[in-house]
């Protein structure tokens, strides 16, 4: 609750310091604000994270006293910016309580949960994001939102009410952007890992220099491997496509001019015309340099007089850089470990059929999530990783509280020297995650590298 707490108000907090449009919220949030207003518009994501912002500012027009602005309002720059960003600050708030969730219920670990959610609510470009009238939070919040639900499944015995609920969030967080399919081909490369080990179980025979084959032990990814193939496919993939299917209703009822196929060609159309280079947008970013935080991006940069000395306000998509550089190191360590589990497998020394699958559900949704950014040939950005890095983040949770579990002194010394840098961390570069006012040297002191400003 403490984290929540602490989650609501820094993104609360003087929430409409800058009170005018910041980086993309000139598209998004006049999209929203468009649909309430029955205009025209060309957007170049699915329509539903645009819905949520729409909901957001009636909302706040019609529950917080803002229906007279709202009604005068001709342009949504003309609203409080509050009108536009508050949801997104209560939906931001949320996901380390998601991902907490998610961490309880695959490990049953409380410190582990408490640190996953905690290391979470300490990521920079999450608060930003959170702070804007952005949609990339709700592509995370349906897409973890749709990873606890395939978890409760498993702890059912593969339950088709839950499994058709995790594909119905993966369906909407396809429908905020099309990188929200990462959450499903994530299931569909678990899936296909669960049936590939099941039949080889079943096809090679034991080795002759072994005694006896060892007692298997339960494990999780038997039971997803017996999934039916209809059922299967009817929640992650009939499912999903419903869901995206009907979510274009009410933009096709206001776009007469197009249909639904229509649509599609025209969005992929204009990211086939992205050019890939600086040249295109100052920020590019190639997928590889997200794990070091090579490129963030600087959203909001005003440079002002104040009683005569410079003031700087910056608002960078910045991750907390401490976490994502151990992040990255965490999840490293956890495929190395995969790998060899899956080696001990093959050369028929069993694995911990539980650690196992945990180290599976994390790693195919990691790449699946990241991976595919690597074929992406138009212009990307480090808010690009979100999906991906939150669940290198939980990884880092599982690694330090494997270290404060250890006897050695060592272990626990680095496990607590973890936690500290990442909370140090945060807190030195939370003016530039708030846009609080830095002077020059104060700046630079925050930008380590040339790449960052």
């Amino acid at each position: 609750m403490l984290i929540f707490l602490v989650s609501l108000f820094l993104r609360f907090w003087q929430l409409n310091r800058f009170n005018t449009l910041i980086f993309d919220e000139i598209y998004f949030a006049d999209h929203g604000f468009s649909y309430l207003k029955q205009l025209d518009l060309f957007d170049v994501h699915p329509p539903l994270g645009k819905y949520f912002l729409a909901l957001g500012i009636w909302l706040h027009a019609h529950l917080f006293g803002g229906a007279t602005t709202f009604a005068e309002a001709t342009a949504v720059s003309q609203l409080n910016a509050i009108a536009y960003r508050w949801l997104n600050a209560v939906t931001g708030s949320l996901i380390p309580l998601l991902v907490g969730a998610i961490a309880y219920q695959l490990t049953r670990r409380d410190r582990l949960t408490l640190l996953a959610s905690g290391f979470v609510a300490l990521d920079g470009l999450l608060l930003v994001e959170s702070r804007l009238s952005l949609i990339n939070v709700y592509l995370i919040f349906f897409g973890l939102l749709g990873l606890w639900c395939f978890g409760k499944a498993i702890a059912e015995n593969m339950s088709l009410k839950w499994l058709i609920l995790a594909g119905g969030f993966w369906g909407a967080c396809a429908s905020v952007k099309w990188n929200g399919l990462g959450f499903l081909l994530g299931v569909y490369l678990l899936y296909g890992l669960a049936w590939g080990l099941d039949e080889l179980q079943h096809w090679r025979s034991p080795n002759p220099n072994l005694p006896s084959r060892p007692t298997p032990i339960k494990n999780p990814l038997k039971s997803i491997s017996q999934i039916p193939v209809l059922q299967f496919g009817l929640s992650f993939g009939i499912v999903p496509f419903m869901i995206y299917r009907l979510q274009w209703i009410p933009h096709l009822q206001l776009q007469t001019n197009f249909t639904f196929l229509g649509m599609q060609r025209q969005i992929l159309g204009y990211h086939e015309s992205i050019g890939s280079s600086v040249d295109d947008h100052p920020y590019c970013s190639s997928w590889y340099s997200w794990l070091g935080m090579y490129r963030p991006v600087a959203y909001y940069f005003e440079k002002i007089e104040i009683q005569g000395e410079t003031t700087i306000f910056d608002i960078h998509a910045f991750g907390n850089p401490i976490l994502w550089w151990l992040s990255t190191l965490a999840i490293a360590g956890l495929i190395w470990k995969w790998v060899s589990s899956l080696g001990d497998w093959w050369t028929n020394k069993q694995f911990c059929g539980n650690n196992f699958y945990l180290q599976s559900i994390i790693i195919t949704q990691y790449c699946a999530n990241f991976l595919p950014w690597a074929s992406v040939s138009r212009c990307t950005y480090i808010y690009h990783y979100m999906a991906a890095s939150i669940l290198a983040v939980m990884t880092l949770a599982g690694w330090v509280d494997s270290g404060l579990r250890q006897r050695h002194w060592l272990w626990r010394s680095l496990s607590w020297g973890a936690i500290a840098v990442i909370i140090a961390g945060f807190i030195f570069w939370l003016p530039i995650y708030l846009g609080l006012p830095l002077s020059p040297d104060q700046f630079n002191r925050r930008m380590w590298f040339p790449s960052w400003y």
